[in-house]
């Protein structure tokens, strides 16, 4: 038995806080990974703390106080780019008040970028890649006095130098780990999620593999996990079956870069959950590639309680698909969709605007495309070079984002220049979109129809449909404007 006391922490955004209608949309999701830790660490005897500053609103004072009291021998932070400015505030402060602890960052960001982050003072320790096997290593490490040079996967500073050691702590047999520890949150917190039409219940993720045999040109998720695994179906009905049971949960969705991963796999799960009733009490969703479904498969998941698809289409034209290396068709996006409509599921499409490569009128086709499918729900995200992927590594490489370490999606200035277009045109592009898509008479009445969202939201989502419109229509005569200005003042 480990005795020890440890504080894991999913970080909020300033931004989000401070940008009222953003964060509407934004709904917290529990932390799958941290609440798989906190599970094999407690399994090893560690007292675990799991604080969601996101979902509770909670403050960084309020964090401070809480490590303050608690004095944990690890405060371990999962960080992926958009919360890094705040983790390192939050560290500082940590290290301000003179609190001796561990400082473990983990997840995305702080595996690409372990260097910088030890050598910046922002870690104590970073663990790279999977961490459920690593953090418990760690802590009998720490706890024994133990050299850390055998931790596969982790990087730390020793004799003034940074060691990387090799390796990573893979998990090969998901189904051995614990089941998450989500009873270590508040799970009221979760009860809302508009981009997937739940309200009024509790929603848990689950995750039914691991890793994506893709290899999708923008995708970062192979950072942190390098092996595609997966878990027997029945388990993961069980897991289901038990979080419903004991947390009165009733939406689950899945994490996984998509699910079912076959037809044969699809139809199992399916079968465990109409054979024990499951299908009657709760409901799904999940995410999924066109190529992998068909008529038969939708039929049987929305039998078994499938809510909602979404799928990553991402473009309307075939040559982007294949630039990015999608490996799927305009054509099978098309049917995709039409079974999905013929079994009464609910539909999201992803899409992006500003894939390398991409002209004008294929970023005009892919609105274009979208209102064609015309799925239920549509997001319209603008091309972001996320640290970990194939796209953020070639920007660095061209000399397109200057400092890498510090680069953050909310607020960088990185201009997406592929000699077509740039970031502001872009964000007009998304505002387009949005306006195009869901400014159609038969948008609005399935919304209302079908119950998608909450008139709260619907409230919410038209508030910020009609900004945009406005903000579209003032920015042209402001930018001439401000280019008059600036000329006149430089004598020009």
């Amino acid at each position: 038995m480990v005795k020890m006391k440890v504080i894991l922490i999913n970080p909020t955004s300033k931004f989000i806080k401070s940008h009222r209608i953003y964060r509407q949309f934004l709904a917290p999701i529990p932390p799958l990974g941290l609440a798989y830790i906190a599970a094999v660490l407690e399994k090893e005897g560690v007292c675990v703390e799991l604080i969601d500053m996101f979902a509770g609103r909670i403050s960084q004072e309020d964090v401070v106080k809480r490590i303050l009291t608690v004095k944990p021998d690890i405060v371990g932070f999962s960080v992926l780019t958009p919360v890094l400015a705040d983790v390192k505030l939050l560290v500082q402060e940590v290290k301000d008040r003179g609190i001796k602890t561990n400082i473990v960052l983990g997840n995305t960001h702080a595996s690409c970028f372990s260097t910088e982050l030890l050598n910046c003072g922002c870690a104590d320790i970073v663990v790279r890649g999977e961490g459920e096997l690593a953090m418990a290593e760690l802590c009998r490490a720490l706890v024994n006095g133990a050299d850390l040079s055998n931790i596969k996967g982790i990087s730390y500073i020793s004799d003034g130098k940074v060691h990387h050691n090799e390796g990573g702590n893979i998990v090969e047999d998901l189904d051995s780990l614990p089941y998450p520890a989500f009873r270590l949150l508040d799970l009221n917190h979760y009860r809302e999620f508009p981009m997937n039409s739940v309200r009024g219940g509790r929603f848990l993720p689950i995750g039914a593999s691991r890793g994506c045999p893709y290899d999708c040109y923008f995708c970062a998720q192979d950072t942190i996990n390098k092996k595609v695994r997966y878990r027997k179906m029945k388990q993961v009905v069980d897991e289901i079956e038990y979080m419903h049971t004991k947390l009165q949960v009733k939406y689950f969705g899945f994490t996984d870069a998509y699910f079912p991963f076959s037809e044969s796999t699809g139809l199992e799960f399916c079968e465990h959950m109409v054979s024990r009733g499951l299908h009657k009490k709760i409901k799904w969703f999940t995410e999924n590639r066109v190529d992998k479904v068909n008529r038969n498969l939708l039929l049987k998941m929305k039998e078994a309680g499938l809510h909602q698809i979404m799928y990553g289409i991402e473009t309307g034209s075939q040559e982007v698909l294949d630039k990015i290396n999608k490996k799927t068709t305009i054509a099978q996006a098309r049917e995709a969709v039409k079974y999905t409509k013929e079994a009464k599921i609910l539909s999201l499409g992803l899409y992006v605007l500003g894939l390398p490569g991409e002209t004008r009128e294929q970023r005009e086709e892919t609105i274009r495309f979208a209102k064609e499918l015309d799925t239920d729900i549509a997001k319209f995200n603008i091309i972001i070079p996320y640290p970990g992927s194939q796209f953020f590594n070639d920007q660095v490489a061209h000399d397109r984002i200057d400092d890498p370490e510090k680069y953050s999606s909310w607020y960088s200035t990185f201009c997406f220049d592929f000699g077509i277009t740039n970031h502001r045109q872009l964000i007009e592009l998304q505002r387009r979109a949005m306006v195009a898509y869901y400014f159609r008479p038969n948008v609005i009445f399935r919304f209302f129809k079908m119950g998608i969202a909450s008139y709260k939201n619907i409230f919410f989502g038209a508030s910020w449909l009609c900004s945009m419109v406005f903000f579209s229509i003032l920015e042209k005569p402001y930018m001439l404007l401000k280019r008059i200005f600036i000329r006149v003042n430089s004598g020009s």
